[in-house]
């Protein structure tokens, strides 16, 4: 049974509840780092392409699989590690040729609207390049 108090719990005292529930901590921050920028960037994906244009099957497909990385890397399995070395190079790819289509077609910044889609891309790559960082460095606590 258990007794919910107003104290808190010691670092002793959660590791013995958890060796009992079968439980593991982790103290893997860089995982969860990865995965919440893998589900903002499946996120971003899927409503862009719900509030542009549908038919944007490839950014569709790009973006289920960096939520299903995002889940796998939460989870901490290897298969996160596997989509994650997947993933990097189709969105680095996608993400610098539309940069590049949008810059080639309009320029910079031509207004506020253009100037947000460009440094949405600049920093949807940046966040891939950190993801990729975080989990080859923590692929060892991958199960």
């Amino acid at each position: 049974m258990i007794y919910v108090t107003l104290r808190y719990a010691s670092d002793r005292e959660l590791k013995t509840l958890a060796g009992k529930a079968g439980l593991e901590r982790t103290h893997a921050t860089g995982l969860l780092v990865a995965s919440a920028i893998f589900f903002v960037l499946g996120a971003y994906g899927l409503v862009f392409s719900a509030l542009y244009d549908p038919g944007l099957i490839p950014l569709i497909a790009l973006s289920v699989v960096s939520l299903v990385t995002g889940v796998g890397v939460f989870l901490s399995r290897r298969f996160g590690l596997w989509l994650t070395l997947l993933l990097f190079p189709l969105g680095i790819v996608e993400a610098i040729a539309t940069l590049l289509y949008s810059v080639t077609l309009t320029g910079w910044y031509p207004n506020n609207t253009v100037a947000a889609f460009n440094a949405s891309l600049i920093l949807y790559a940046v966040g891939l390049v950190l993801a990729l960082l975080l989990v080859a460095d923590k692929r060892s606590q991958l199960k």
